[in-house]
């Protein structure tokens, strides 16, 4: 670049020498010529970049505080996204919901947001939830995890879905990652624990490229890593209990009509299907505070988590810890049953923070 020193130092010498005043303009301008044309075939040589993607030389001016919680790191660290990445997300989150009819302006979004997957590896397509469906049906019908569906619509701000909605399906489990200043795909092939050569094998990019802010890649077989800030709230729920055991839930927390007295009447937790005598596990580390008969509740273990939450196993044929006893998370504490007012074989299992009921579902998925 001409600096304006050399501008000075021109304008001296046409002083000094008087031969070279006419010369000065033709100077001024052939230089402003050549820096011009220098512009020109930088703009020719240099790569388009759609608007979606902002470019790695103006990170510097950019403001330090866009949309702080649109994007929250599940690792704990913030995420800053750009404003026309705000923008997008909410365009596409307004085009995927409900009795939307702009299809064609749908396929648009879809099409900028898996601009750089490879087809050939990766097939995404669009999901309308019908009459009794949810994520976790949809996700075990196509052989991922209700992750895959979290990861590949960052827009999602919870896990309940409803008739009509419109999601993000990929052929293969796998989240999308936006690229943050400063990563390369070495660096986000570590933080997923995958290898290079498989994000580049699913999507339209090469090792030797720069990968530029704000593009969003698929990371085959990964969990998600930034979250809306609702759904980073239920992920960090979701890390703190395991199910006690795998079964059908057939009651939920809520007002019910008992099926024992035959009036409503609140049900604190919920109740889970499972055969007589199946294991029954620890949802998490903590102490046995209560172990014995609980009257309606039948058998019955309470343990402590020392961490403001508890948690009830009720219904129980068997209790195999006592209390003050510490136990681990998973392990076996005791066998399920029909003890107590019930109508057959089944965990009733509730979550307390600091007394108060909690609804397993946030907790479990």
């Amino acid at each position: 670049m001409i600096r304006f020193p050399h501008m000075l130092q021109i304008s001296l010498i046409s002083r000094l020498f008087p031969v070279f005043r006419p010369l000065r303009f033709l100077l001024v301008i052939g230089l402003a010529g050549s820096v011009g044309a220098l512009a020109v075939a930088a703009t020719i040589v240099k790569p388009t970049v759609a608007p979606l993607y902002p470019e790695t030389s103006n990170q510097q001016s950019l403001p330090s505080a866009f949309a702080l919680e649109r994007l929250e790191a599940y690792s704990g660290e913030g995420f800053d996204l750009y404003p026309d990445l705000t923008a997008f997300l909410d365009a596409l989150e307004t085009g995927l919901q409900a009795g939307s009819r702009e299809a064609d302006g749908l396929d648009d979004l879809i099409l900028s947001y898996t601009r750089f997957v490879n087809p050939e590896a990766v097939q995404f397509s669009l999901h309308t939830i019908a009459n009794g469906e949810n994520y976790w049906q949809i996700a075990k019908e196509r052989g991922y995890t209700i992750d895959t569906i979290v990861g590949c619509n960052p827009h999602l701000r919870q896990v309940i879905c409803f008739q009509g909605q419109k999601i993000l399906l990929p052929s293969q489990g796998g989240s999308l990652h936006q690229i943050k200043p400063g990563e390369t795909i070495d660096t986000v092939a570590l933080d997923y624990g995958v290898e290079p050569a498989a994000i580049l094998g699913a999507n339209l990019i090469h090792s030797d490229w720069d990968v530029l802010p704000g593009m969003w890649l698929f990371i085959p077989g990964a969990k998600p890593r930034y979250l809306s800030e609702g759904m980073h709230e239920q992920y960090s729920k979701r890390a703190l209990f395991r199910s006690p055991l795998a079964g059908r839930y057939t009651s939920f927390v809520g007002m019910r009509l008992h099926p024992v007295l035959g009036f409503s009447k609140f049900h604190n937790g919920v109740d889970i299907a499972c055969p007589h005598r199946t294991w029954v596990g620890s949802a998490a580390e903590g102490t046995v505070i209560a172990a014995g008969w609980g009257g309606a509740v039948g058998k019955f273990i309470k343990i402590d988590h020392h961490n403001g939450y508890q948690t009830v196993y009720g219904h129980l044929d068997q209790i195999l810890v006592r209390t003050g006893q510490s136990v681990r998370r998973g392990q076996l504490i005791g066998r399920s049953g029909s003890t107590g007012r019930v109508t057959g074989p089944h965990l009733h299992f509730s979550i307390l923070e600091r007394g108060r009921v909690k609804d397993p579902m946030d907790y479990l998925w």
